[in-house]
């Protein structure tokens, strides 16, 4: 996997208020120990720029506040500092479509801004993602934004010790070793022969990953990184597209509260990110680590259905 750092937002081509929108809620976010100058925000500026917005800038430049995080230039200096940076050090953001066309040259990851009027045009410039508004849009999505060009895996959540991100193809030979536990596949699929679940979890990471910005994620330990399990969220077509609570932790975690811990994490992202007012989870009759565990994060059972021969009672909590 390529070493790739952000390092600079490049903000042009915006209007003026979407640009203060979003500088705005980067300031806010600045934290004092960034170090080496992690994020830079390079706000192209107009003659319609909004002054206040100037000069709160101006302001702080040139102060340890933000640590030098934030900087203007003119227009005219796009080009000339777009030179200096390395394009895998960049994100640009940007409704120009002739800047767009440069960042997809040159390798740069972008964000593409679409009023709410050329939404679903077919000339809308290329980008990564694009954005109709900059209210909520802050390091994190952008950061999220340059890892999914750059094929890194995001980190969705922390716990107290644990952290879940993203599956990526160099944790293919562990989730093996998770998956030979004695009696890790007696309630879940066991995975493909190799080759066949190498193909799956590209496929998984683009589409899944990719489409909805959530999935299975692996359930890493915050001290060592090593992999401990899986956990997320899916749709499951068999049972109508209902979203699903998964989990499965390793043989030598189990019974030591992890599962417990990193599916409450997920309940409330799925309630505060997603903004989903329901969830399900299908465990199959028999398994009662799963059951005890439903009944603890405060699952009520719901009905039976049977999916490729085996019973499996659904259960849901309201969020």
């Amino acid at each position: 996997m390529p070493k790739s750092v952000l390092r600079h937002i490049m903000v042009i081509g915006l209007p003026p208020i979407e640009s203060r929108k979003l500088i705005l809620n980067l300031i806010k976010q600045i934290e004092p120990d960034n170090g080496e100058n992690r994020l830079v925000c390079y706000p192209g500026l107009s003659d319609n720029m909004d002054v206040a917005l100037y000069c709160l800038l101006e302001h702080d430049k040139g102060q340890e506040w933000g640590g030098g995080h934030v900087r203007l230039a003119e227009e005219e200096a796009f080009l000339a500092d777009f030179a200096n940076y390395l394009p895998q050090e960049c994100l640009m953001v940007s409704g120009e479509p002739c800047c767009l066309q440069l960042a997809q040259n040159y390798g740069i990851a972008a964000l593409g801004y679409e009023s709410e009027e050329a939404a679903g045009s077919q000339e809308r410039p290329r980008a990564v993602m694009y954005a109709q508004g900059f209210e909520e849009i802050d390091w994190y999505f952008l950061r999220h934004v340059y890892e999914r060009y750059h094929g890194l895996p995001w980190t969705i959540l922390q716990t107290p010790r644990c952290v879940l991100r993203e599956f990526s193809m160099e944790r293919l030979p562990e989730l093996y070793q998770l998956y030979q536990g004695q009696g890790m596949t007696d309630y879940i699929e066991p995975l493909f022969p190799y080759e066949k679940e190498l193909e799956y979890q590209k496929a998984y990471i683009k589409n899944m990953y990719g489409f909805y910005g959530f999935g299975m994620w692996i359930v890493c330990d915050r001290q060592t990184g090593e992999l401990i399990g899986r956990v997320g969220l899916e749709f499951r077509e068999e049972s109508g597209g209902i979203l699903e609570l998964g989990y499965a932790i390793g043989v030598p975690y189990q019974g030591l509260g992890y599962a417990t811990e990193t599916c409450l994490a997920v309940l409330s992202f799925a309630r505060d990110k997603l903004e989903a007012e329901e969830i399900y989870c299908l465990i199959q009759q028999g398994n009662e680590p799963s059951l005890r565990l439903a009944g603890h994060l405060g699952f009520h059972r719901v009905d039976e259905l049977n999916l490729d021969g085996k019973c499996m009672i659904r259960f849901r909590k309201y969020l």
